[in-house]
């Protein structure tokens, strides 16, 4: 881990060897102020969660407050949509999701900002796998055993999102196109209405981030059918990945940080040093682990292709599934 960096960073210091991106020079010293970091979802769930660890870290790096502002509402669009009409000097970022900068352009007409040009990547911070859950009692113990049912009743089992485009509705659309099923689609506003609807009986199925799902699949209130990662993963030990039954199967809640468009690369590379630094700590990895994360980091320029594959990877999803822009 290295030791943090002074203040302010002197950030003119990387200009001479760094090509800047579109927009004003850079200012002489940066950070000189609290940084903005805003969360485009509620208090309390895993996006807040990660956002205020993150946000802790590169305060340590910098050297200045990372104030966690939560602005909640069209499934991360409003967040976005203050970030990216912010000013692109470096004080206010936005922690991303696939929903904030994939996937809501895809299933809504009006987001208020185009996730592609109102951006820079800075960094890539984190992967964490959804999970297919069910009730105890509800005689599907297994991905195998789900989609049996699925293919002996078609359209029987109901399946809870958070929402239309949500990453556990595209999780259902990809089980159904890959295992040749149907399930029926229940939206939700809100992956807390799903959950409780689960519980109680009215719905057989759902998706939820990891960490948020693994209170009650610890205590036995929920049954996890499998995680949407590539393999298993230790905070879910037993809990198969959904890729054992449906091969080349994955689905995961990435989170990255960005910034508004024409912020200077000097800025952007300071950042990325300060982000890469906070995922190599000990520390951070540790809790990060308890939340089911996994660290990523990489270059801006590696998020950046990882953003254009996942575009790809849910336009097709969206158009098979005949989703419909609202």
């Amino acid at each position: 881990m290295g030791r943090a960096l002074a203040r302010p960073l002197q950030v003119a210091l990387l200009a001479s060897a760094l090509p800047l991106s579109a927009g004003a020079a850079p200012p002489p010293a940066w950070p000189e102020r609290p940084l903005r970091l805003v969360v485009p979802f509620a208090a309390g769930g895993t996006t807040d969660l990660l956002g205020r660890l993150v946000a802790e870290g590169l305060r340590q790096q910098l050297g200045q407050s990372v104030v966690v502002a939560n602005k909640a509402g069209a499934g991360g669009s409003l967040g976005a949509a203050e970030v990216a009409r912010a000013a692109p000097d470096g004080y206010t970022l936005l922690l991303g999701t696939p929903g904030t900068q994939v996937i809501n352009a895809l299933v809504y007409k009006h987001v208020g900002y185009d996730p592609r040009k109102d951006f820079v990547p800075v960094a890539w911070l984190a992967d964490v796998p959804n999970v297919v859950l069910t009730r105890p009692g509800s005689g599907l113990d297994s991905m195998d055993a789900l989609l049996r049912v699925a293919r002996a009743r078609p359209g029987a089992l109901h399946w809870g999102s958070p929402g239309i485009g949500s990453s556990g509705h595209l999780a259902l659309e990809m089980v159904k196109r890959m295992g040749g099923v149907e399930i029926a689609h229940v939206p939700y506003k809100g992956a807390s209405q799903a959950t409780g609807d689960l519980l109680g009986g009215q719905i057989e199925l759902s998706a939820d981030n990891l960490p948020t799902a693994l209170p009650l699949i610890r205590s036995g209130q929920l049954v996890a059918l499998g995680v949407t990662s590539r393999a298993a993963v230790p905070a879910a030990p037993g809990v198969p990945p959904v890729a054992a039954t449906l091969p080349g199967f994955e689905q995961t809640s990435w989170f990255v940080l960005m910034a508004p468009a024409g912020t200077p690369a000097p800025v952007v590379a300071a950042l990325n040093a300060a982000a890469e630094r906070v995922l190599r700590d000990a520390r951070m990895q540790r809790r990060l682990a308890d939340l089911a994360a996994q660290p990523v980091g990489g270059p801006p320029e590696a998020l950046a292709r990882h953003l254009q594959a996942e575009q790809d990877k849910y336009r097709k999803i969206v158009e098979g599934a005949g989703i419909q822009p609202e």
